[in-house]
């Protein structure tokens, strides 16, 4: 098993205690940390990144030396509650942060260790959908892009492209249109289109480069009710991590639209699922474990290798 970081809920919202160091399937060290739920390495520094989901909001960062946080240098404020994500940008120069019941994106500049500076922008999504979860904007995704970052904005069923300027500042370029209702969360590009899990609606939503909505299909078969998470791809599959049915459901993408081929068994709750080669993680909240599975390359289905037990796991990050 490769060395992982893993980030999860403490406090109010979780039994954890901070970020997770796993080694060979163990704990090795834990860094205390407030409800670290989301984590991101800095694409060319030793350095990671943790959002503290809680009410008043706040970004850390951590140098890294043999693959553990070692160092805290640097926090900030993001200006709204309970940040659920963060990235940065394809510089390096920015961290961008989701503040989910905050309804906005924050943006701090990172000096050239990495460690967090100065907040240049914050910006309020006011748009808002009329499911009872979406009483106001609800920003769940930030993703580095060429040029700036995509927002998955799940209270207002729509998902924004900014601009990143030179000096931190954001500038709305595009926005395209989820079905009302839907709820989208994550989303992940693979070849020239867009895929989306909406946790409202439970689908699996498709997008062509320029917006246009290409497709609608359930994320699971099951008859469970379902609040999709997150999604990745691994050669022509796609796999989506299914909350309620407790499953990861693999499609594949060979044809106009993703092919259903197979459901696998999670814990409960799997919150997040992350590849390394032909390795997929899964992050259990509610069972608190992280599953290790292995795919096979002809079907593309994962099998269960071995499960390490993790309080309140949210992310994972081989």
């Amino acid at each position: 098993m490769t060395s992982l970081l893993v980030g999860g809920y403490s406090g109010d919202k979780g039994q954890g205690c901070g970020i997770s160091v796993l080694q060979h399937g163990e704990v090795v060290a834990t860094i205390p940390a407030e409800s670290p739920s989301w984590i991101a390495r800095h694409p060319d520094l030793p350095v990671l990144y943790a959002v503290a989901e809680t009410d008043t909001g706040s970004v850390h960062a951590w140098r890294i030396e043999d693959g553990k946080p070692v160092q805290e240098i640097g926090s900030g404020a993001t200006g709204g509650a309970e940040p659920a994500h963060l990235t940065v940008d394809s510089t390096g120069r920015f961290l961008v942060t989701a503040n989910y019941s905050g309804g906005s994106i924050s943006v701090h500049r990172l000096g050239p260790d990495g460690a967090i500076g100065e907040r240049t922008d914050l910006v309020q999504h006011e748009q808002h959908g009329s499911h009872p979860r979406q009483d106001s904007a609800h920003p769940h995704m930030v993703r580095a892009i060429e040029g700036g970052v995509l927002v998955v904005d799940l209270g207002g069923d729509a998902i924004y492209r900014y601009a990143l300027g030179d000096d931190g500042t954001l500038a709305l370029t595009t926005v395209f249109a989820a079905p009302p209702g839907s709820g989208p969360r994550h989303a992940v590009r693979i070849g020239e289109r867009y895929y989306v899990t909406a946790e409202l609606s439970g689908q699996l939503l498709v997008y062509e480069p320029d917006g246009e909505l290409a497709g609608v299909m359930p994320a699971s078969q099951s008859d469970a009710p379902n609040q999709p998470s997150e999604l990745v791809g691994y050669r022509s599959f796609l796999y989506v991590a299914n909350r309620g049915p407790n499953t990861v459901s693999v499609f594949a993408l060979d044809g106009d639209l993703p092919r259903y081929v197979a459901e696998v068994a999670t814990g409960d709750w799997p919150r997040h699922i992350a590849l390394d080669d032909a390795t997929l993680y899964v992050a259990n909240e509610r069972s608190h474990e992280v599953m290790e599975m292995r795919i096979d390359p002809q079907t593309g289905i994962p099998v269960l290798e071995q499960t390490i037990e993790i309080p309140s796991p949210t992310v994972v990050l081989p």
